[in-house]
């Protein structure tokens, strides 16, 4: 073997069920809707046509009422909105409104959400892909229902062609002769083997329609790393043959990056977040740092110009990699051997003078439930820090990651969506007004985020003091 060399690159064998993140197709905002702080959820339908739920929830319970509609991301149709659907406030939850919405077709898509309240009314729009996700199978007993039923409604079609035939010419009280006999038996023959020709033809229909849904239904980008002799690790997209339209060449930056890498281990004890350069349409190019020989996987967040996310992913097995330092906005993060990873252990320390610390309560977190999670940045006296600096126009990154790698969103304080495509929703290119340097930042951060599942997870949390970029793994379980 070379000093530096790949060993295997293999895709990941499970498929993403989410455009954005990878097993977990919610959207999460935490923003401000006029002078309100509203927290948003969007569920987008598996199917397409399907059914969208929507929550808007005001942490002071100061809305009054609210009015949701959808609307295309882009295009004139992102323009002229419908009328809204109102949404309804919650029984038992008076800060929170809900509603459902339909959508039509597949491709990027925006619930905008208005709000009225004593202090005025306010507007927001949640940029959501919704692409479908899965076929919808029906259940067996619905199978059985419906099969009685069809069977029914051949049974009477053909007695009804049967007794037309043999008794339509019979005058009142006239039984039915031989010929009349004949003539049911041969029109009853007659209906039965339309039936049958028409159910065939009917399932030929079903299966072409089904089939034709089933290549519908979203595949995301595919990858093929691989790591030259010098750890220069080369990602190359391709389609892989999704019928819907799509390019490979029309990514747009978020946070100043055309692509987010993020590489874990299998037991999540190490991670990296990088950022290679686009060397040319759909081939991206990444200098790796030091890595121990082992497998790895990856996952890579775009956004299209389209603001529809997608996150590639990949794993990788490799032989020691002595690679080059990490620059600008690359990061990494070790676990200490033996440490509880509760606060920001790391090896060498990312910040000696501080850590970072979870701050919950004994609430058990539940799945599909949006919270919010906080996290306080100190000093190593246990003081709040006063040096927290924007990391890529942020005041901190968050990663949640299932144990089994199943689930993985990369999420900030404005929540889930990627801030290209909330610029995109906004109407404008320009940064947002939290992206712009502030002179000096809280020292605490917050991400609004719901588990898709119960399990065991890791959270990485990222903060950037002094220039340094400060990396912290919590674990967690999520009840149902």
């Amino acid at each position: 073997m070379t000093r530096v060399l790949a060993a295997a690159a293999l895709l990941i064998a499970w498929p993403a069920i989410a455009a954005a993140h990878v097993g977990s197709p919610d959207v999460f905002l935490d923003t401000q809707a006029g002078p309100y702080r509203v927290l948003v959820t969007v569920r987008p339908p598996h199917a397409i046509p399907g059914v969208a739920d929507v929550e808007v929830q005001s942490p002071a319970n100061e809305l009054t009422h609210v009015q949701i509609v959808p609307l295309p991301l882009t295009g004139p149709g992102a323009q002229f909105a419908p009328t809204p659907d109102v949404a309804v406030r919650a029984a038992n939850t008076p800060s929170l409104f809900t509603g459902h919405l339909w959508v039509m077709t597949a491709g990027s898509w925006q619930v905008r959400v208005t709000v009225h309240g004593d202090r005025g009314d306010g507007a927001l729009s949640v940029p959501v892909p919704t692409l479908p996700q899965t076929t919808l199978a029906m259940t067996t007993p619905l199978r059985v229902l419906l099969a009685i039923f069809m069977l029914l409604l051949c049974g009477g079609f053909v007695a009804i062609a049967s007794a037309i035939a043999r008794e339509g010419r019979l005058a009142v009280g006239e039984a039915a002769g031989p010929a009349a006999v004949r003539r049911g038996r041969i029109a009853g023959a007659v209906a039965a083997l339309l039936t049958i020709v028409v159910v065939l033809l009917g399932n030929r229909w079903w299966s072409a329609e089904a089939s034709a849904y089933a290549r519908y239904v979203y595949k995301p980008l595919e990858t093929a790393p691989s790591v030259a002799a010098d750890g220069r690790l080369t990602l190359s997209l391709h389609d892989p043959g999704w019928i819907a339209s799509r390019r490979v060449d029309d990514f747009v930056p978020d946070h100043d990056h055309l692509m987010h890498l993020f590489v874990v281990s299998p037991t999540l004890d190490r991670f990296w977040h990088l950022h290679p350069d686009e060397r040319e349409p759909a081939t991206f190019v990444q200098r790796l740092p030091d890595m121990p020989a082992g497998r790895y996987e990856l996952f890579g967040d775009l956004v299209h110009a389209t603001g529809v996310p997608e996150t590639v992913t990949g794993a990788l097995t490799t032989d020691a990699i002595h690679g080059t330092p990490l620059a600008g906005d690359d990061s990494a993060w070790t676990a200490r051997a033996g440490a509880a990873v509760s606060v920001a252990d790391a090896d060498p320390p990312a910040v000696p003078q501080g850590r970072i610390v979870w701050d919950r309560n004994d609430t058990p977190i539940a799945a599909r439930k949006l919270t919010v999670f906080t996290f306080l940045i100190e000093n190593v006296d246990g003081s709040p820090a006063d040096d927290l600096e924007l990391y890529m126009g942020m005041p901190g990154h968050a990663v949640f990651v299932k144990r089994d790698r199943r689930v993985f969103a990369h999420v900030h304080p404005t929540g889930s969506a990627p801030m290209a495509a909330m610029q995109i929703a906004a109407g404008t290119t320009e940064a947002a007004p939290h992206q712009h340097v502030m002179a000096a930042l809280p020292p605490k951060v917050s991400f609004p985020y719901g588990f898709p599942e119960p399990g065991d997870y890791r959270i990485f949390v990222q903060v950037k003091r002094r220039g340094v970029v400060q990396t912290a793994a919590f674990d967690t379980t999520i009840s149902r």
